[in-house]
C-alpha cells in the first residue's frame, strides 16, 4: 500500500513523520530518506496491530486529499511511503462463490484496469470498500 505521510522539520536535521490515515502512527528520522524508511516500519507495525486486533487497515488517501494540511511552525511537506502488508495478512484460502455473469465481467474489467487478477481485486474490494 502507498500511504501518504507528512514530514515536518524545524531545523532540517530531524524530521517528524505522521501518517494521517493511521491515527497514532508516528515516526521520525535524521534525514528525509531515513524518516521515510522509518515511516514504512511504523506503518507496518501499526498495520500488524490492527490485524491482531481484528480491525480494518484503512485504505490510503490520495495526497491531494491532504492538501489542506497547514503546519503553524517549521516546514512540512507530503511524501509517500510504500509498504508491503501482504506478509501480515495471513495465508490465502480457496473459496467457491456464485456470481452473476455480468457482475463477473465488471469485476474482471476493473481488476485488469488496476493490474490485478480476479482474486486480488475481490480481496481488495472486500477489505477497502465500506459503503
Amino acid at each position: 500500500m502507498r500511504y501518504p505521510i507528512i514530514l515536518q522539520t524545524d531545523n532540517h536535521e530531524q524530521f517528524g513523520v505522521t501518517v494521517p490515515d493511521l491515527p497514532g502512527c508516528f515516526s521520525h528520522g535524521t534525514s528525509v530518506e531515513n524518516a521515510i524508511n522509518n515511516a514504512r516500519e511504523a506503518i507496518l507495525f501499526h498495520a500488524e496491530g490492527l490485524v491482531r486486533d481484528k480491525q480494518i487497515i484503512p485504505i490510503p488517501s490520495e495526497i491531494v486529499d491532504l492538501s489542506d494540511f497547514h503546519e503553524e511552525t517549521g516546514t512540512a511537506f507530503l511524501a509517500y511511503a510504500d509498504v508491503d502488508i501482504e506478509p501480515i495478512m495471513g495465508p490465502a484460502r480457496r473459496i467457491n462463490i456464485t456470481i452473476k455473469a455480468a457482475s463477473l465481467q465488471v469485476i474482471d474489467i476493473r481488476a485488469k484496469e488496476r493490474g490485478m487478477n480476479r482474486s486480488e481485486y475481490l480481496a481488495y474490494a472486500g477489505t477497502h470498500f465500506d459503503s
